[in-house]
């Protein structure tokens, strides 16, 4: 179908049943959830079920839910039907522009503020990081030693565990993690938070956070889940956030 799935939405509000309007409601204020939470998540946060966002999907004319889902994903990211492979260039381009933008609705400033503040007054700043996201740590501890801010980065999650041991109430640690899975955070998580040690995460999986271990969460734009029909990566909204950190840090000095 050729009518985009939001103003679908927007369109078929009369038609819906009030769990249904609540799920529309949901997607409206934020259409990247449906693209960053799996189904599960979004029953417990609308308070539905999954026969429910069935028969949403349907009214608005997809086959069912992942159809839906999919249309979403190909409009956050600014594909059309008619794409010809000589657009890649300005597709790939105005994708990553569209997920930089949505940085203004994902990050709050205050949490950026915050965590100026307190990387600037920490004892010791830990930045911690794994695979991937290791670059984009790299890429911040270069950048703060530009403007005089010390810190260390750890991309071994065996060392993480040793260097959580040491950190207390005047520390800082600062997680780069895609995703945030407890089965290589979970207990390096537990020692820090157990010592008092401030946490921040800077996540695109904002769920896997476990609350009463993190101190923050900052969640930025998951656009490779979002990119089903391109090869597109997230360090880049990670480095533009990074950016946007360094600005406010350098606000604080």
């Amino acid at each position: 179908m050729n009518t985009s799935p939001l103003e679908a939405i927007r369109a078929n509000l009369f038609k819906l049943t009030k769990k249904e309007q609540l799920i529309a409601q949901y997607i409206l204020e934020d259409p990247q959830r449906i693209i960053q939470f799996n189904v599960d998540t979004l029953i417990k946060e609308t308070h539905t079920s999954k026969s429910a966002f069935i028969r949403f999907s349907q009214k608005l004319g997809y086959d069912g839910y992942s159809e839906f889902r999919f249309a979403v994903s190909r409009e956050l990211v600014g594909i059309s039907e008619t794409t010809t492979n000589d657009d890649f260039i300005s597709i790939v381009a105005s994708s990553y522009i569209d997920f930089i933008q949505q940085l203004s609705n994902t990050v709050k400033v205050d949490d950026i503020q915050k965590l100026a503040k307190r990387i600037v007054n920490a004892k010791r700043v830990k930045i911690f990081a794994n695979n991937r996201t290791a670059l984009s740590a790299q890429h911040l501890r270069m950048r703060m030693g530009k403007i005089g801010v010390d810190a260390e980065i750890v991309n071994d999650l065996v060392t993480m565990r040793d260097v959580s041991e040491y950190l207390g109430p005047q520390d800082l640690c600062i997680i780069y993690s895609i995703k945030l899975l407890d089965v290589h955070y979970g207990e390096i998580m537990s020692i820090m938070a157990s010592h008092q040690c401030a946490i921040v995460a800077v996540t695109m999986t904002p769920t896997n956070a476990p609350k009463e271990l993190i101190t923050d969460v900052i969640t930025l734009p998951y656009i490779s889940r979002a990119s089903s029909k391109m090869f597109l990566d997230d360090q880049p909204l990670f480095l533009i956030f990074n950016e946007i950190l360094l600005n406010e840090i350098a606000r604080e000095l």
